[in-house]
Formats: C-alpha cells, sequence, structure tokens
C-alpha cells in the first residue's frame, strides 16, 4: 500500500522542502515573526480568588463595578469580559462580593 499523500492550500501534492504554503522562497522572512507576535497578543488567563482579594485589599476596599474591573484588568491581563464576569454577584465568586447598590466589597 502507499501512504497517503500530502497536499497543500490548492490540492498540489507537497514536494520535499515545501510546505503548505509554497516554496521557501515565496513565504516572506517576517512569517515567523508575525506568528509570535500574533501569539503574543493572545491573552488567556484566569482570574483567582487571590487576585480578587488583593484588588480589594482583603476586604479593606469598597470599589465601584467599573474601579475593581479596571483594577482586576491591570492587575491580571485578563480581558475586560472575563474581569466583569469574575465580579458578578451571582458569579464564581459570587459568595465572597457584597453590595450596598453602588459599591461592591470583599469579604
Amino acid at each position: 500500500m502507499s501512504e497517503a499523500v500530502q497536499l497543500n492550500y490548492a490540492s498540489q501534492p507537497i514536494r520535499p522542502g515545501e510546505g503548505y504554503g509554497g516554496r521557501p522562497e515565496h513565504i516572506p522572512e517576517t512569517w515567523s515573526q508575525r506568528l509570535a507576535k500574533a501569539a503574543a497578543k493572545q491573552q488567556h488567563c484566569a482570574v483567582t480568588e487571590g487576585d480578587m482579594c488583593e484588588v480589594f485589599g482583603n476586604g479593606s476596599y469598597t470599589l465601584t463595578l467599573a474601579e475593581a474591573a479596571k483594577l482586576l484588568e491591570q492587575l491580571t491581563v485578563a480581558h475586560r469580559t472575563s474581569c466583569y464576569r469574575a465580579l458578578k454577584l451571582d458569579g464564581r465568586f459570587g459568595r465572597h462580593l457584597h453590595t450596598d447598590g453602588t459599591t461592591l466589597t470583599w469579604r
């Protein structure tokens, strides 16, 4: 039995020394730099209970939702949406968060 031939983006067989993008002379030298920059921009960060404690000073600070989200975003480098989700009263850390209507506290 013969091995399955791998095909490139144009459904042509990949020859030795070629990749999916074509011949090496047609692939820009900055290709690997672009991939590295794109990977560096990706933010995969989980907000932890320790991060929340640090934002609220272990319960000594009272913050508005926007202030807490901004501080959490700066501390963890997480997306703004992730920070707001972590600060939801019925969310992951809801048992520790308390509100008086306008501000949040950590207990």
